[in-house]
């Protein structure tokens, strides 16, 4: 008859192996997840440090190359160059407003003297002019006659004429007194329009 062999220890390291395998997978299967996590982090630190090392190193060149003399001298120059160029756009943009504004103020053309003139022409009125403002574009002058004015009359022909924004008469006068021949002078201060 055969005999049956119990080796009870050797039942018990199996077990005991078997019991241990099962912790180790349970554990492994539990810390599994925390380690992948961590071993992420990591790895992301790493890339962080990695990336801010390497800026590092950037920087410090471009601080460099901003510091060399040779770069600086035609930055400056630049620099220079962009100041001047603003200068001369803020200086060609005044003239251009000036030149515009110039542009729209009234000349004082002998066309327009002719038409002050053909404005009293028919009443016997004579224009002496006596001062021109370029700035202000007032235009002072006397109207005489050998007869007297109708001033209301001539200063509504000085403003429908079309030279005029505005018409003003400063006084009226014999100029019997003043050693010239008899007539009558009335002074007038006007103000050109602007072309249309």
């Amino acid at each position: 008859m055969a005999m049956k062999q119990n080796n009870f220890y050797l039942q018990y390291q199996l077990a005991a192996k078997t019991g241990k395998n099962a912790d180790r997978k349970a554990f492994l299967c539990k810390a599994a997840p925390g380690a992948l996590i961590v071993a992420g982090c990591m790895l992301a630190w790493g890339g962080v440090f990695l990336h801010t090392a390497m800026m590092r190193a950037d920087t410090r060149d471009l601080r460099a190359w901003c510091a060399d003399e040779q770069n600086l001298t035609p930055y400056q120059q630049s620099l220079q160059d962009q100041q001047a160029a603003d200068a001369y756009h803020s200086l060609t943009d005044y003239a251009n407003s000036v030149t515009s504004l110039l542009a729209s103020y009234p000349d004082l053309t002998s066309s327009l003297l002719n038409r002050i003139d053909a404005a009293g022409s028919g009443s016997g009125i004579t224009v002496e002019f006596t001062s021109y403002d370029a700035a202000s574009g007032v235009l002072q002058f006397n109207a005489t006659s050998n007869t007297v004015i109708d001033i209301p009359a001539y200063v509504r022909a000085l403003q429908n004429c079309g030279v005029f924004s505005d018409v003003d008469y400063t006084g009226y006068q014999s100029t019997n007194s003043q050693g010239q021949p008899a007539g009558y002078a009335l002074n007038l201060r006007c103000t050109l329009a602007a072309p249309e």
